[in-house]
């Protein structure tokens, strides 16, 4: 079976009841978790981004605490969590910012945690890709933001240079 188009849903939402988009909603909601978290975004956090972004950043750091004390395996399987909830998260605002801001916390965590400090070679990867990834996010970004995210980037790549041994 063929699905249709988006422009064909979209004129067959338009000509349907209220009663009738509120139950496909439902159903869309029930089927899977992920639709809830998008659709519980878009109704109660989109209005206010930055409550948003500041209630992730609690949950990433409670996702990141006492890390250094685990073993390597172990704080690769929480890093990974951890990213995966970024990004998770973040796509649903659709907003480069958000995810950007957010893979800056975690970078900020792994520096204080001690993560970034060249012992774990795992946890510097982990670092150095973030920090590649928030480069490529940064051009996309208003002007303003963009300054004060590269002055960010300045400071957690000195802990690159200082600490990796290649």
């Amino acid at each position: 079976m063929k699905a249709a188009t988006l422009h064909q849903i979209k004129k067959e939402l338009e000509t349907s009841s209220p009663q009738r988009i509120l139950s496909l909603l439902m159903r869309i909601i029930k089927s899977k978790t992920e639709n809830k978290e998008l659709v519980s975004y878009l109704l109660f956090d989109e209005d206010n981004l930055s409550g948003y972004i500041a209630d992730l950043k609690e949950d990433v750091t409670e996702l990141l605490n006492d890390i250094k004390y685990l073993a390597p395996y172990q704080a690769k399987r929480s890093l990974r969590k951890a990213l995966k909830f970024i990004t998770k998260y973040a796509k649903y605002t659709g907003v480069k910012e958000t995810e950007a801001e957010l893979l800056m916390h975690f970078c900020k965590i792994m520096q204080t945690q001690g993560l970034a400090s060249g012992s774990n070679k795992i946890a510097n990867n982990i670092y150095a890709k973030q920090i590649e990834k928030i480069e490529k996010l940064v051009p996309a970004l208003h002007e303003e933001l963009r300054f004060d995210f590269k002055e960010e980037l300045v400071n957690l790549k000195k802990s690159i240079k200082t600490n990796y041994y290649y």
